[in-house]
């Protein structure tokens, strides 16, 4: 489906043109939003707008990264979509001229119906590029929720000694920690291709619009360090957890061990005992089975007070 909107050299806003009218004189600049766009539709990509093969080629392609191309003439760029975190990036792709937009994406995306309705309300006050700006800030802000929820659930698993937890909790810190890593593969390269755009020299802009651009990439710096940090958070309850289940299997092992090692001689005294001899002298002692008591009390005792003063009783 076309949506085509365009600003006449009067200020008029106009809807639901054609594309032979958006060739009139009288047009200012014009906008043409492909949204799901039909064989035939995307057909007129070459026919009617005559972009590039290759442009067009990734248009219809998902690229693994954001790109921009500049020239004097035209800014063809490639932006990731993430609509939620469990959804795959899609991709809204941009023509900038001097008085045209062109924006192109398979699937519907709310930020194109968001900024339409901002351009019929406010047109007379846009520009091409500044339709691009509004676009592209749609797109960065998308992001602030996704990686609120993130940032405020590691605050709750830090808080809550998520460490001290069971395994499933910390299946949900690796999944945390993988869905960083997906938003800053999504947000590196746009903050990478905003900086590559505001260094250009061919791209003509006032220094107002220049003041716009520079608002989404400081916002894009601060959506990358404040991901950065939650990383590190999630690596931290990550490395703790192992540590403290390393100190808890340490203090398992060091229980067993002492345990083992005060009935050791215990073992040792009833197995001597518990030989089938006739000739035992102590088994007919009248009070052998006491001192046999006396000595196995006195001997877990001793090795308990030899523990206790090697300071073994404070690892636990």
């Amino acid at each position: 489906m076309l949506q085509i909107i365009a600003l006449d050299k009067n200020g008029t806003i106009l809807d639901n043109l054609s594309l032979e009218e958006v060739r009139n004189d009288n047009i200012e600049w014009f906008w043409v939003d492909f949204n799901s766009p039909t064989r035939s539709e995307i057909e007129l990509l070459t026919t009617f707008f005559r972009f590039h093969e290759l442009h067009i080629e990734d248009c219809l392609t998902l690229l693994e990264r954001p790109k921009i191309e500049i020239t004097r003439q035209q800014i063809f760029l490639v932006s990731h979509v993430l609509k939620n975190i469990d959804a795959d990036y899609e991709t809204l792709n941009m023509f900038i001229g001097k008085n045209y937009i062109v924006t192109f994406h398979l699937s519907h995306i709310r930020y194109t119906s968001k900024v339409i309705t901002k351009v019929l309300d406010k047109g007379p006050s846009y520009s091409p590029l500044h339709i691009m700006h509004m676009l592209i800030s749609e797109i960065v802000e998308g992001y602030n929720p996704l990686i609120s929820k993130i940032e405020n659930r590691l605050d709750e698993l830090e808080e809550n000694d998520a460490h001290t937890k069971g395994s499933k909790i910390m299946n949900e810190v690796f999944d945390l920690r993988s869905n960083l890593l997906k938003l800053r593969r999504g947000l590196m390269p746009m903050r990478e291709l905003i900086h590559r755009f505001l260094v250009s020299r061919r791209v003509e802009m006032t220094e107002n619009d220049r003041k716009y651009f520079h608002d989404i990439y400081d916002e894009l710096v601060q959506q990358t360090e404040i991901i950065e940090a939650n990383r590190e958070l999630a690596s931290d309850i990550r490395e703790n957890y192992m540590a403290y289940n390393s100190f808890k299997s340490n203090s398992i092992m060091m229980t067993l061990t002492m345990i083992s090692t005060i009935f050791l001689p215990l073992t040792f005294i009833a197995g001597w005992y518990g030989m089938n001899f006739n000739n035992m002298p102590e088994l007919q002692t009248e009070y052998g089975y006491f001192i046999i008591i006396f000595v196995t009390f006195t001997i877990a005792g001793a090795m308990l007070w030899f523990f206790r003063k090697k300071g073994w009783f404070d690892m636990f």
